[in-house]
């Protein structure tokens, strides 16, 4: 079995951080600190969950906080945790917290720092202890001692204790009364643990009694407190041509000075120790730097190189750093101190391409059970006599021969790929517990009528992807059963992660009926990769595969996974389900092909139902496009079988549908439409109603009726397939923000012989632009261009190309003639300049824009009403970018209409004039 030790007690948070400006931060500070109206918790502990409003946070005055009812929580078990705040989904990763006991917690929502970790005992129980624990001599000091005890299921890593005084440390538990605690002590960590077979045992009493205790000796000692890679390899993605340089990261106390890489090429899995390789070749660390931090805590970097490689090369490496006059040494990431329970990396050598075809797909996502009963003799497991909200939890009947019946209709649209949800045997209509991965459920056919849809899907050339879950099995899976019932016995038993046989084992999201695939266990690995991948592909014929939960199978199974799958066919697409940060879903680049693109999601959901600025937009944008490889394929959507429709969502208004799918379909990426989107399927019954089966209201019966059907809808899903079949642009284009305010975003994608412009419009007025100013272009020249979307065409006239931005409307425009984006001249120095401030003004929007005039070479507000004797805070914000310093201000003399005016040879100077000053000025 795999175990991670972790030695210095913490939680390590990965996410994307955005720099707040100071004048926006010192403005919240100093208004109402609440900031939000409403702040909802979600996560994975079994109280909690992750769609529903049913645990709502209470502002506490006094605290500034946000505070949460008391939640009941497993000691020792990771939590994964984020706030809704005003409907919207705190930004980046999920927040992590492990109890340290059993208990119920209380959970704080900073509103001036979001992601901080405040999780409290609420202390209920009627007793208590105190442990005193006294270490012997040749513990470090660097170390902190924990407790594993049965009131944290026995975890080594979650209960650091406190230092009393020299080699003494305590800590207080809670628990009822009369009740015993079991316990072990280690240093942070299982290998750590105290030289003892039996547990140590205490009693809590109402009086708290103090235990005092001593450790002889432990098992073994720490070498250094963190051992970091991280994938840190230089270059990610190596092909051929390149050696990989390798760089470490570690923190200690103790003198680190040598470290090693073992690594091998033949697909096996690494081994060695201490610089000596006994499976593969080893490559040795050096030293580069060390820094003394806090604390006479050290930072030393370590670099390494692997040697160039061939293609189609499988490099897997461990590493670990060591004392050259100590005994012994720690690996990286985990921190473990030998090789096979050690954190595998892996990188794949390849000219690293994407399908050509995977970049021009536009996909359509079939959900098997809802979208058309095309054979009632299979519907063993339907009971129309059920209210519908029930039926919807169980079968309702759709299957193989309902898709094939329909192949038709989904060619008609237009789309060059099916997502066919899984089909597997399993004990659900959705197909995500598989209990074989083999054979396909008789509720939705056979084997064979797969492979017969398959194939009338390339008479029509359209490519199958198939839904493959590599990460865990029905708990009903007979391998599981096998290992269930027969432990170390059983040939299945390292196919999972059992912690204690048989009630306790790794689990998906901590759902006990899907137990986790050991995917590094050799055997595993194998199973999935030479016989469930080639069943799939050579025997059904899939063109590739969308994975679910790719972020639980490691690194080094992706690797050897990509291997299989292209060197069955070097064509095939694999994309992953990596429902995480930027960062995480980036991290598989050269592993896989692409992702499904949540972040692109995300920030298309904030501008369209959160009502979050277009400014916002382009930056998310512009971010997510820069952090994806240009190989690498987002898939890009707007719903999924696993969260709302965005219809329900958007209160039915097929406007805002309309305008999200047609930005959707001008991104970076492969587009999926989620069945049912493009006729207007929505909601039958609000999820927030019922506490269980949310996703009942994502996954209703396909709409087939056509008097039912929006076919305004429909045809204008049909005008975007061939918009972006017809443009090149629109798959293979650069993306460029070109201008956005709060209410407007202009982009391009462009090509050298393909060049489209797409403008938005959310607001609720009517707006218009001179394209050639936003895009600088000093030397203008005739500019013609036309809707894709209703053939209105805009032509250029005396050096002017304006367009009309009608209210809550997108325009996507085929460009011809030269349209190129300059810089701003040297007079004018930026392309946008916004006010913001105080009242009257406001610390968010864009609602005062600027503009240049290029008489006086100066940046004009228009009129703002202001008082006399009332100061006004304020700053320029430039091209996203906050004027540096603190906050300018102003204080009329006269109530009346003032113009700011912002030069930008003397950026920090205070100008505001009366209207009446300016209209002479201007005079």
């Amino acid at each position: 079995m795999k175990k991670n030790w972790i030695w210095l007690i913490g939680l390590t948070l990965l996410f994307l951080s955005f720099a707040q400006p100071f004048a926006q931060t010192e403005q919240k500070v100093h208004a109402d600190e609440k900031v939000y109206e409403s702040v909802v918790l979600r996560g994975s502990a079994d109280p909690l969950d992750w769609s529903s409003n049913d645990h709502p946070l209470q502002y506490d005055e006094e605290e500034g906080l946000w505070l949460s009812n008391p939640i009941e929580l497993e000691g020792g078990e990771k939590t994964e945790y984020k706030f809704v705040y005003d409907g919207n989904w705190m930004p980046g990763s999920n927040l992590t917290f492990t109890p340290p006991q059993d208990g119920s917690y209380i959970f704080a929502f900073h509103p001036e720092d979001e992601r901080t970790i405040d999780v409290r005992l609420a202390n209920s129980a009627t007793g208590s202890l105190t442990l005193e624990l006294t270490v012997p001599e040749n513990t470090p000091e660097w170390i902190i001692p924990t407790v594993a005890s049965n009131k944290n299921n026995f975890n080594y890593e979650v209960s650091p204790m406190k230092k009393i005084g020299d080699r003494t440390y305590e800590i207080m538990v809670t628990g009822e009364t009369g009740k015993t605690l079991s316990y072990f002590y280690s240093l942070s960590g299982e290998p750590y643990k105290e030289v003892r077979e039996e547990p140590r045992t205490a009693t809590f009493t109402a009086d708290n009694k103090r235990y005092q205790d001593q450790v002889t000796e432990w098992e073994t000692i720490p070498v250094a407190q963190d051992v970091t890679h991280d994938f840190n390899h230089e270059p990610y993605t190596p092909d051929k041509h390149d050696q990989v340089e390798i760089n470490v990261t570690v923190k200690h106390y103790g003198p680190i000075d040598q470290g090693a890489i073992y690594y091998t090429t033949d697909g096996s899995s690494p081994d060695g120790k201490k610089g000596k390789a006994s499976n593969g070749k080893t490559a040795s660390l050096e030293v580069v730097d060390t820094e003394a931090n806090e604390n006479e805590l050290k930072t030393t970097t370590m670099t390494g190189t692997i040697p160039k490689q061939k293609n189609e090369t499988r490099v897997k490496y461990k590493i670990d750093v060591w004392n050259s006059e100590g005994e012994g040494s720690q690996f990286a990431d985990n921190n473990a101190l030998t090789s096979d329970e050690a954190t595998e990396f892996a990188y794949y050598v390849e000219d690293y391409e994407s399908p050509q075809w995977a970049k021009e797909s536009i996909i359509y996502q079939v959900f098997v059970d809802r979208f058309r009963d095309g054979s009632e003799k299979n519907n063993t497991s339907v009971d129309p006599s059920m209210p519908y909200d029930e039926q919807l939890k169980g079968w309702m009947g759709g299957d193989l021969q309902g898709v094939l019946e329909k192949i038709d209709y989904i060619d008609g649209l237009g789309v060059n790929t099916i997502w066919v949800s899984p089909i597997y045997e399993g004990p659900y209509s959705h197909g995500y517990h598989p209990t074989d991965f083999m054979n396909i459920d008789p509720r939705f056919g056979s084997n064979q009528l797969m492979k017969e849809l398959v194939d009338e899907a390339h008479e029509r050339d359209i490519k199958v992807v198939y839904d493959l879950v590599p990460n865990h099995t029905s708990s009903k899976h007979p391998f599981f059963q096998d290992a269930l019932e027969k432990g170390e016995e059983s040939p299945y038993f390292d196919w999972y992660t059992f912690l204690n046989w048989p009630n306790e084992y790794e689990t998906f999201y901590g759902v006990k009926e899907l137990p986790e695939l050991n995917n590094d266990n050799p055997e595993t690995r194998n199973y999935m990769l030479n016989e469930v991948v080639p069943f799939w592909m050579e025997e059904i014929g899939v063109d590739g595969f969308r994975l679910d939960y790719a972020k639980g199978p490691s690194q080094s199974f992706w690797v050897d996974f990509r291997h299989k799958v292209k060197e069955l066919n070097e064509d095939a697409f694999i994309f992953g389900e990596v429902w995480d940060n930027l960062e995480t879903i980036t991290s598989y680049t050269g592993k896989l092909d692409g992702a499904i693109d949540f972040p692109t999601q995300s920030a298309i959901y904030d501008a369209f139902m959160n009502d979050s600025s277009m400014n916002k937009l382009a930056d998310s944008l512009t971010t997510i496009n820069e952090a994806y490889h240009e190989e690498f394929v987002p898939a890009t959507f707007l719903d999924s079988h696993d969260m709302p429709r965005f219809l329900y969502e958007a209160d039915g208004n097929t406007q805002t549908l309309k305008m999200a799918a047609s930005l959707q379909f001008a991104l970076p990426g492969a587009p999926i439409i989620y069945y049912g989107d493009e006729v207007g399927l929505s909601q039958s019954g609000n999820h927030e109603e019922v506490s269980e089966w949310k996703d009942r209201y994502y996954r209703e019966m396909m709409i087939w009726d056509e008097s039912e059907q929006n076919l305004d809808l429909k045809g204008y899903y049909e005008k975007l397939i061939d918009m972006r079949k017809d443009h090149k642009a629109l798959t293979h284009g650069e993306f460029n923000a070109i201008y956005s305010d709060d209410d407007v975003i202009v982009f391009e994608r462009k090509l050298p012989q393909d060049h489209v412009l797409i403008t938005i419009n959310k607001g609720e007025k009517a707006r218009s632009l001179d394209i050639f100013d936003l895009y600088h272009q000093n030397t203008p020249n005739r500019v013609q261009l036309t809707s894709l979307l209703n053939d209105e065409k805009v032509k250029s006239h005396k050096g002017s190309l304006d367009v009309s931005l009608q209210e809550n409307t997108i325009q996507i425009f085929n460009v011809k003639g030269k349209l190129r984006q300059e810089a701003p001249s040297e007079e004018q120095k930026y392309s946008k300049v916004v006010l913001r401030g105080s009242a009257p003004l406001d610390w968010e929007s864009d609602r005062y824009l600027l503009n240049f005039d290029e008489s006086d070479n100066l940046w004009k507000s228009g009129p703002i009403a202001l008082t006399a004797g009332e100061t006004v805070e304020f700053k320029y914000v430039r091209d996203g970018e906050w004027l540096e310093g603190g906050n300018l201000s102003f204080t009329p003399e006269t109530t009346g209409d003032y113009i700011f005016i912002f030069d930008p040879q003397s950026e920090s100077k205070v100008t505001v004039v009366p209207v009446n000053a300016a209209s002479e000025s201007a005079a």
